[in-house]
């Protein structure tokens, strides 16, 4: 059985334009994938576009340039409401919970980050590196406790920075060595959003994660993250536990140097 999880980053590493960066990855078996595309592709069908980009699609720019209110309103609904059908749920109270597509979202507040990175030589002073580790711990923990899936693919959308710092890490002997369960993951490629509905997916949440604390939310956003995806948000009041447990043996992997964000 293999996990195939999709990656999809909000925002960019640069504290000089934005707050916070996102990474979301959602992972699922072909099982729960198949009638999901099926079902995305019905609404982009629905709404006469070729794909959901969610920061052009809140901004009616791109090919969504001359809608409406409304009509973006009406599509990002129907997108966020196949995500919950879709979404795995908890078990909550007489609720029964449910399998289906797992989304997690990692949020770092940059100014936090960059901070405690100054301040702590030991600490990761690259944020999407590690966004990356964090995601990958996540998405390994799913495969053995709930997917028991003996392969994970990992797919990115193109030009992701995030893609390039999982190859330097399956890359180095000692990593795989110390972190055995880096070997289940066999298949890390790129691939186009356009043309992948479950990138687009994992785009909505790391938006929707990403502006979660902006006011006056449409419904469809107030939605989606009421929907059972785990979320870490990393700011001055944890950046010290991101990757505690592991930070020293990384830092024996000697994987190439990444800039420090700023």
């Amino acid at each position: 059985m293999v996990l195939k999880s999709y990656f999809d980053g909000g925002n960019k590493a640069d504290s000089a334009q934005y707050d916070a960066l996102s990474l979301a990855v959602v992972s699922g078996t072909k099982d729960e994938w198949k009638p999901f595309d099926l079902e995305w592709k019905k609404v982009l069908k629905r709404h006469k576009v070729s794909y959901l980009h969610t920061t052009e699609a809140v901004s009616r720019n791109g090919i969504y340039e001359g809608w409406s209110i409304c009509q973006r309103d009406l599509f990002m609904k129907d997108c966020v409401d196949v995500a919950a059908r879709h979404c795995a749920r908890a078990t909550v109270g007489t609720v029964p919970g449910k399998f289906g597509l797992f989304p997690f979202v990692i949020s770092v507040v940059l100014r936090d980050f960059i901070e405690y990175a100054q301040i702590n030589p030991k600490a990761s002073p690259n944020a999407e590196q590690a966004c990356l580790r964090q995601a990958i711990s996540v998405v390994i923990e799913w495969s053995e406790e709930q997917a028991a899936c003996e392969e994970c693919h990992c797919i990115f959308d193109r030009g992701e920075p995030f893609y390039g710092h999982l190859v330097h890490l399956l890359e180095s002997r000692k990593a795989r060595k110390d972190a055995t369960l880096l070997q289940k993951i066999s298949f890390p490629i790129e691939a186009i959003s356009a043309r992948t509905p479950a990138l687009q997916l994992a785009d909505l949440y790391a938006w929707c994660q990403g502006h979660r604390n902006a006011p006056d939310q449409p419904k469809w956003h107030s939605k989606i993250l009421k929907t059972h995806f785990r979320w870490l948000w990393i700011d001055g009041t944890n950046v010290q536990d991101i990757d505690r447990a592991s930070q020293d043996v990384f830092l024996t992997w000697k994987l190439p140097k990444r800039k420090a964000t700023k």
